[in-house]
């Protein structure tokens, strides 16, 4: 290792160093920073850790990951993984240090987690070979962005004519799209979600996880609320990860009840006019699925005019007893959670 330093005592890291790393790097996003870090601090079943790389003490790599896991018991050991958004980060990309992080990163995981997920927010093929050389799996994975500096007219016209149509029948029959600016409001926000999120049978993380993140990248402007009320009521949502120039779409949120509305064809239309009018240049709409594996939220998504592109995961599997029998745990937990709501309605 010679001339180069690993730190992975968080305390031992000048943060300032960290952020004006991450901040100033070509690749650098908000799930690398250490805001991202904060925000996880004391969250149950979740746990943020982080691999620094120094040389002649200035910053030149950086790893953030994640281990999560749901709920208790044998569902808690049934979905332990670790997930890293956007990393690593190296100095011009150097694949010298980016192989130093992910043999630390090894090392340090252990038998932690059950698997390891690289969920890329870039071109990374300038580092295949050094994914593979430290036994992560490339897997094809869709993406989809969308160019906000483009006029909010191109913006509208780039979305799909039926779209456009129930934007328009949406506010013309009141509903009206707002930023959320006090906690008590985002609360009601973060009800919605989970309610969404049973509703489709998938796990949502608790009240606390998204009071943290509120009560730390609010007031930095990192985490933005946003929307859709029909007489004075709360029908539609979505969270957004705003750093540099990208507006990350994270969690989002409707009340089947007010379908005729189109909370999910309002909100993300106006946040685009909202990011292109607050400086932003790219919508990072997240995940789209594998390619030519039918996929609902993709097709949704492309219809509001984004870009397609392939940056992929990498998988590392810790534990394959458990990461297979984990797959099987999911569907039941989706299957079992769909079912109970479903009896409860």
């Amino acid at each position: 290792m010679g001339e180069y330093k690993l730190i992975t005592d968080i305390s031992k890291i000048n943060l300032d160093n960290w952020r004006e790393f991450v901040f100033n790097h070509p690749l650098g996003n908000v799930f690398q920073s250490p805001e991202m870090l904060q925000a996880y601090k004391g969250i149950n079943n979740f746990k943020a850790e982080v691999i620094c790389v120094v040389k002649q003490n200035v910053i030149i790599g950086i790893l953030l990951y994640v281990i999560q896991k749901e709920g208790k018991g044998i569902l808690s050991v049934l979905s332990s993984r670790s997930i890293i958004m956007g990393g690593p980060l190296a100095i011009d990309n150097d694949l010298k240090v980016i192989d130093l992080l992910l043999k630390e990163y090894k090392k340090n995981i252990g038998r932690r987690a059950i698997y390891t997920q690289f969920r890329n927010l870039f071109d990374i093929e300038f580092a295949h070979s050094i994914y593979a050389k430290n036994g992560f799996i490339y897997d094809k994975h869709l993406n989809i962005l969308i160019d906000l500096t483009q006029a909010p007219e191109k913006l509208k016209s780039n979305i799909s004519k039926n779209r456009r149509g129930n934007i328009s029948k949406s506010l013309n029959k009141g509903a009206c799209f707002i930023e959320i600016k006090d906690k008590p409001k985002y609360l009601e926000c973060v009800n919605l979600i989970n309610k969404t999120y049973k509703r489709i049978g998938l796990p949502c993380p608790g009240e606390d996880y998204f009071l943290k993140f509120y009560d730390e990248l609010h007031p930095k402007n990192i985490l933005k609320s946003f929307a859709l009320e029909v007489d004075k009521k709360l029908v539609g949502t979505r969270l957004e990860l705003c750093y540099k120039d990208t507006v990350y779409d994270w969690w989002a949120g409707a009340d089947n009840k007010y379908k005729n509305f189109y909370p999910n064809d309002v909100i993300p239309f106006q946040i685009l006019v909202w990011g292109h009018n607050n400086g932003y240049k790219t919508f990072d709409f997240g995940g789209a699925g594998k390619p030519g594996v039918p996929y609902g939220v993709r097709d949704h998504k492309m219809k509001f005019g984004g870009e397609l592109v392939e940056y992929g995961r990498y998988l590392h599997i810790h534990k394959p007893f458990l990461y297979y029998m984990g797959i099987i745990g999911l569907k039941f937990y989706k299957i079992i959670k769909h079912g109970i709501f479903h009896r409860k309605k």
